[in-house]
C-alpha cells in the first residue's frame, strides 16, 4: 500500500510525503476521521515510504522492504489492532477484547527502546487509539514524551476527544474525510474489479467509506442479504397486517445472521429503494439510480406509486433509522415502520 493507492485523501498524503521528503519525521502523528475512509491505509503507506529501498517521492512498493510491510511481517513495523486479533504479545486469558491493555503499550515501550533491527525506522501503528483504557494511556505518553531516535508512532482514531489531552499535544494531527461516492466507486470498478452495477450501489451504502463498501463487496452473505431485501420490499406491499409483522420478523433475522447487526445498512438500502422509485417515476433516468441492476423492476414498479406514497416511506425508514440510533427496540421499530406503509399499490405490466 503505498500513498498512490490512497483514494482522495490528498491533504493527508501531502502532509505525510513532504515530512519524509524535507526529513523532518515527527515521532507520533495522529490520524483522526471515520472509520473505512483510509486511515490505515495512510499509516502503511508512511511505513513503506520512510523504509523503501528506492523512495522517489513515494514507495516503490517492489524492493524488500516494500513487500515485507505489505505482507504484515516486517520486523521494524508493528500494528496494534485489537478488533482484528493483532497484539504486540499474546494478551491474557482474562483480557476480554474491548481495550487496548497496559501489557501491549509496555511491549511496545519495551520493543520502542530497542533501534530498527534490519530498517531505516521504526513504525507503530495504534488501530483504535481512543480504546487505550487510562493506564495505558498514561503508559503510552512516557515513550512519547522521551521520543527514541528512528521511531514513530501511527495513532489512529475517529476522534481525538476520548484521547488524553496530553497525547493529542504530543502528536502532529492528521484530518482524514469522508470520501465521494464517485471516488469510492471508480476505486472499486478500477481498483478491485467490481461490476460497475454493484459498485453504484456499494458506493452510495459506502456513506463515504471505502473500507464499509469493501466489507459489503467481499462478503457473500450481506450481498445475499441485500437480495432478498430488495425482493422482500415489493412483496410486502402486497400483504395484510400479519404478512406485514411477520416481514418485520424476517427482516431482524436477516440482519443479526452471522455478521453481527445489519439491520442500520439494510435500512439504508430499503431507503435507496424508495428513493430510486421516485427518481425513477419523476426523471426515468438510469444513470441516477442506485440500484441499476434492478432497473427494469423499478421501471415496473415505480408508476405504481403516488410521489407522496413514496415520500411516506422514506420519512418512515428516516424515522425507523433515528429510532435505532435511540436504542429503540429494533423488532417494534420495524413493526411500526412496515405497519405504516398502508395499502399496496399495484404494479404496472
Amino acid at each position: 500500500m503505498a500513498f498512490r493507492d490512497v483514494v482522495n485523501q490528498d491533504h493527508a498524503v501531502l502532509l505525510l510525503r513532504t515530512a519524509v521528503r524535507v526529513d523532518k519525521v515527527g515521532h507520533a502523528y495522529l490520524l483522526v476521521g471515520p472509520a473505512g475512509v483510509g486511515r490505515r491505509a495512510l499509516a502503511m503507506a508512511f511505513a513503506q515510504l520512510v523504509n523503501c529501498d528506492r523512495p522517489d517521492g513515494d514507495a516503490c512498493g517492489d524492493c524488500g522492504p516494500c513487500r515485507k510491510i505489505a505482507a504484515g511481517n516486517h520486523p521494524d513495523v508493528r500494528v496494534l489492532d485489537i478488533a482484528h486479533g493483532k497484539f504486540l504479545e499474546t494478551p491474557g486469558k482474562e483480557y476480554k477484547g474491548k481495550e487496548i491493555p497496559i501489557d501491549q503499550i509496555r511491549a511496545l515501550r519495551h520493543d520502542a527502546a530497542f533501534p530498527p533491527y534490519e530498517g531505516k525506522r521504526k513504525v507503530y501503528i495504534i488501530a483504535d487509539a481512543e480504546r487505550m483504557n487510562p493506564s495505558a494511556g498514561n503508559s503510552l505518553l512516557k515513550v512519547l514524551e522521551e521520543p527514541t531516535a528512528r521511531v514513530t508512532f501511527m495513532l489512529i482514531a475517529e476522534s481525538s476527544v476520548a484521547l488524553l489531552p496530553t497525547i493529542v499535544s504530543r502528536c502532529q494531527l492528521v484530518r482524514c474525510t469522508f470520501l465521494r461516492a464517485d471516488d469510492i466507486e471508480r476505486a472499486l470498478v478500477g481498483r478491485h474489479a467490481i461490476s460497475p452495477e454493484r459498485a453504484r450501489v456499494l458506493s452510495v451504502l459506502a456513506d463515504g467509506r471505502l473500507g464499509r463498501a469493501l466489507e459489503w463487496a467481499e462478503s457473500e452473505e450481506r450481498l445475499e442479504a441485500r437480495e432478498r431485501l430488495l425482493d422482500l420490499l415489493p412483496a410486502l406491499e402486497g400483504g395484510d397486517l400479519l404478512a406485514r409483522l411477520d416481514a418485520a420478523d424476517t427482516l431482524l433475522k436477516e440482519a443479526q445472521r452471522g455478521e453481527g447487526d445489519l439491520l442500520p445498512e439494510l435500512l439504508d438500502l430499503a431507503e435507496y429503494w424508495y428513493r430510486d422509485l421516485l427518481v425513477w417515476k419523476q426523471l426515468a433516468q438510469p444513470a441516477l439510480l442506485t440500484n441499476r441492476d434492478r432497473q427494469d423492476q423499478i421501471e415496473r414498479l415505480a408508476s405504481a406509486y403516488t410521489d407522496a406514497a413514496l415520500g411516506a416511506r422514506i420519512a418512515a425508514i428516516e424515522e425507523a433509522k433515528d429510532a435505532l440510533k435511540r436504542n429503540g427496540n429494533p423488532r417494534l421499530v420495524l413493526e411500526k415502520l412496515f405497519l405504516s406503509f398502508g395499502q399496496a399499490p399495484t404494479p404496472t405490466r
